[in-house]
């Protein structure tokens, strides 16, 4: 595979931090990374990166950090390609702050790095970026009212009957429509919710890629549903989580389906593809 000929073409943010311990324990950025059967660390850090590299739709930064206290710069891209590098990640310039022009529509706090990105339209598109007619805008604004009040189940309780309304008047396939369900998906993420986010996600992009919407955006929200079905899939040892490995082997089929219709990344399926055969015990 190529490495990345010219790394200042590489954004200098996020710069991942991978920490292999003694035990062959891995975390990134202080998240422990669980190993496939016969996976060792690195190949299990690397996987992951691979993903958020994907995710972002281009090679990333990373530091990695050995037992022995030692710590390489590298450039990781989705393929898989690795690329030292000689010297430390330049330091990114300290961010302006700008004010930034009133939207019509919801306005989402960024996640965490490595997080699954914000729902927001990429591609100019009049039918998928047009404001909600005036009817509706007080509806909006109780959503927006309740999220940024961080009551982000009443949000999604609004949002869920801003939609219902939309879908009576202009059916469930119309950009409103779609829109609003982007934001209850995103909303159900915010809150944790992986299994009603997923499934929200999987509707928004299908539904999104049937009426050819920017893509861009649908696969974003593809990307989403991959994030919220491996939160279900990966082991946990909380009694209130115990089903949710076997909700992720029922949901495998559905999830893969739809990441292979809109396109997604290979590696993104490839993943999916390895941990639902790890899951195929739990769903018998």
């Amino acid at each position: 595979m190529p490495v990345i000929t010219n790394p200042e073409q590489v954004p200098l943010r996020p710069v991942y931090t991978i920490v292999v311990s003694a035990d062959e324990e891995v975390t990134v950025d202080g998240q422990r990374i669980d190993k496939l059967p016969g996976q060792d660390a690195r190949e299990a850090a690397l996987a992951d990166i691979r993903e958020r590299a994907a995710r972002r739709g281009h090679p990333v930064r990373v530091i990695a950090k050995e037992p022995d206290g030692s710590a390489w710069p590298l450039i990781i891209d989705y393929d898989g390609a690795v690329t030292p590098l000689d010297a430390s990640h330049p330091t990114p310039p300290v961010p302006q702050t700008h004010t930034l022009p009133s939207e019509p529509a919801i306005s989402h706090l960024p996640p965490p790095t490595g997080d699954p990105l914000p729902v927001t339209p990429l591609t100019p598109a009049a039918d998928w970026l047009t404001p909600l007619p005036y009817d509706f805008q007080q509806m909006l604004a109780q959503v927006k009212t309740a999220e940024d009040a961080g009551d982000l189940p009443a949000a999604g309780v609004l949002a869920q009957d801003l939609e219902e309304v939309l879908e009576d008047g202009y059916g469930p396939a119309h950009p409103f429509t779609v829109n609003t369900l982007s934001t209850r998906a995103y909303l159900a993420l915010r809150q944790g919710d992986w299994h009603h986010s997923m499934v929200l996600h999987l509707q928004a992009a299908e539904r999104r890629h049937q009426q050819q919407a920017p893509r861009a955006e649908t696969l974003r929200l593809a990307r989403n549903a991959h994030f919220c079905w491996k939160q279900l899939a990966k082991p946990t040892n909380n009694p209130a989580h115990a089903h949710a490995p076997m909700t992720a082997a029922q949901w495998s089929g559905e999830v893969l389906r739809v990441l292979r219709l809109v396109g997604t990344e290979p590696v993104i399926i490839t993943v999916t593809e390895q941990w639902a055969a790890l899951l195929q015990p739990a769903a018998s």
